[in-house]
């Protein structure tokens, strides 16, 4: 799992819980503004204190709403880590706007940071640079100009902020690996729910789901696209003599032959049994027969030796293109399906197309 699928994945969730956060932050900020005033009463500093809180609960506002417009998420995520900057200056001039020997305001920051911690979906190692910068400028406050009454009370704050942060840290590490665990899990599941379990190729789930896709694009782009269905000639006979377990490392012996024959971007699957299909994009009728003839001798031309057995195999190929302004995939799977028929009844070993 790579950094961008992780964000991608959780950033809807991201941005909501952002938003919770935010409000959280912002109730207070505006309540505090009663506070201000029974301090210091209409003096220059309140009105200091006023114009911070509405500058920092107007950049918090406006951040609320650009998590439901802003779509560059990078962008969102230097303006997120910007508001905690602003937030870290907010309890510095907080502090040193309060009497000296007033220590109530590191309650609220104490909230603060755990709430930072666990509520902010930040990178961990992006939080706890927040929480050390918190600590660079909260300290020197506390130590050289606050006055407390006893030299401990001092030291019991210090204490409480550094375990704050190295707590937050970890409860946010925690969270983290919860998360990258859930949608590693997710993904398994994903993948293995479109994956074939025998040869590794995708299923029909897989392939039905790209071709609708893939129809899509050819409809805007009128590009051609082609389906070829491919079917192992007397499978059942070979299961009956080898045994089942020798039939299924021809199944997978068998696929990864035919994908060596692909380009990276054809779509190739197992449907069921020993019926595959393959979809290729950009290709017409005649550039598919070729590929079609090419996937034919690949398997003709040497026996499969498996579990010390020399297990010579056939294939039969129907050949379909989608025609134009067709709009679902279910035509051309039943002329190609039909095609394959067809060659099965010509004497198999062979490619028939049906337009």
């Amino acid at each position: 799992m790579t950094p961008e699928q992780y964000r991608a994945h959780y950033w809807a969730t991201d941005a909501e819980q952002w938003r919770f956060a935010l409000v959280l932050f912002l109730v207070p900020t505006v309540l505090f503004v009663w506070f201000d005033y029974q301090l210091n009463g209409t003096t220059w500093l309140f009105y200091g204190f006023v114009a911070m809180r509405v500058a920092m609960a107007s950049y918090s506002l406006w951040l609320i709403f650009a998590l439901r417009r802003l779509q560059n998420r990078r962008l969102l995520e230097r303006l997120l880590l910007l508001w905690t900057l602003c937030g870290i200056t907010v309890f510095a001039l907080n502090a040193l706007g309060r009497p000296p020997e007033f220590f109530g305001h590191y309650v609220f920051e104490v909230f603060a940071l755990m709430l930072f911690f666990s509520a902010m979906p930040m990178q961990p190692g992006a939080q706890l640079a927040v929480g050390i910068t918190y600590l660079v400028v909260a300290l020197p406050i506390l130590f050289f100009y606050k006055q407390p009454p006893t030299a401990v009370y001092t030291s019991n704050t210090a204490a409480v902020m550094l375990l704050t942060v190295i707590s937050g840290y970890l409860i946010a590490r925690r969270i983290r690996d919860y998360r990258v665990d859930a949608l590693v899990a997710q993904l398994k599941l994903e993948h293995q729910a479109r994956t074939d379990a025998l040869t590794g190729i995708a299923n029909r789930r897989a392939f039905l789901d790209a071709a609708h896709q893939e129809l899509s694009r050819v409809n805007r782009s009128e590009s051609p696209l082609t389906v070829l269905m491919l079917d192992i000639d007397h499978f059942k006979k070979v299961n009956d003599r080898f045994g089942h377990d020798v039939g299924d490392d021809l199944l997978a012996e068998f696929a990864r032959r035919i994908e060596k024959g692909l380009r990276g971007y054809d779509q190739f699957a197992r449907l069921g049994g020993e019926e595959f299909a393959v979809m290729l994009p950009g290709c017409n009728l005649e550039q598919a027969v070729a590929t079609a003839e090419r996937l034919r001798h690949a398997i003709s031309a040497e026996p499969f030796a498996v579990r010390g057995n020399i297990v010579p195999m056939t294939v039969s190929i129907g050949v379909g293109i989608v025609r134009e302004f067709e709009m679902t995939i279910d035509g051309v799977l039943t002329r190609a399906d039909t095609a394959l028929y067809a060659a099965k009844d010509n004497g198999r070993d062979r490619v028939e197309v049906v337009e």
